[in-house]
Formats: C-alpha cells, structure tokens, sequence
C-alpha cells in the first residue's frame, strides 16, 4: 500500500515540474526519466524508509560509467543503510541516457544526487568541474 502510495504522490508532483538543481525545472522528458528511476528506487526500499539516495560519481565531465550508490534513511536511525533498488543497474543507466538529452552547457556533469522523500518530493542535484 505504502509502495502504491508514494508511486501516486510521485506522479503527481513530477507533473508541476520538478526542480533538478540550479533553480531550473525539470523538462518533461527529465520528469518521465525521473519517475522511472523512482519506480525502481522505491521498488525493493526498506519498507520504513525516509529518504532514498542515488549517488552518481563519475571520474571526470561525460565520463561513459561511474560509481553508483543506493541508499536509504530509516525511520529513527540516522546512519544511512545500503541497499538494492529493483535493478542495480536501471536508474543510473536512465540518468546517464537521460544526459544525451540535456543542453550542452549541463551535460558535463561529474555528480549527480537523486534523492526521493517518503512524502513523493526528490530532488536531482548535479556536480560540476571546478
């Protein structure tokens, strides 16, 4: 129930543009990408879970693969825990798919944190070379 729930707040909060850091508004196209990263994230999420965490680390701008770490924050515990969305590999391939798409000026990205609240809320940040 929890699962179909947060499913619908995230459906209905990607449709008023989503921010995605640097105080612009996710495109449809990004806001498709991110509901489909969340399905998988929320899919195999403890089950009393807080925040998710994707986190994207990639060697240098347009690298074609990084790290990727899933993580979730529990209710009353505040060290984050380990875990496995519904594919290891799907939300980060469809960010870094997803980055083929964005202007120019935003795809030399080195980072990237996509993190979803239990209430439906996330956010997308991206790190950039200094």
């Amino acid at each position: 129930m929890r699962h179909a729930l947060i499913m619908l707040l995230l459906a209905t909060s990607m449709t008023a543009a989503p921010a995605i850091g640097f105080g612009q508004t996710a495109s449809n196209a990004e806001a498709q990408v991110a509901q489909e990263i969340a399905k998988c994230m929320v899919e195999n999420a403890p089950t009393d879970w807080q925040k998710l965490f994707m986190i994207i680390e990639l060697s240098e701008a347009n690298a074609p693969a990084g790290r990727v770490r899933y993580l979730a924050t529990r209710d009353f515990s505040p060290d984050p825990v380990a875990y496995t969305p519904c594919d290891p590999q799907l939300p980060a391939k469809l960010l870094m798919d997803a980055r083929e798409t964005q202007p120019a000026e935003r795809r030399g990205w080195t980072g990237a944190r996509f993190i979803i609240s239990s209430d439906g809320r996330f956010d997308l940040n991206y790190d950039y070379p200094k």
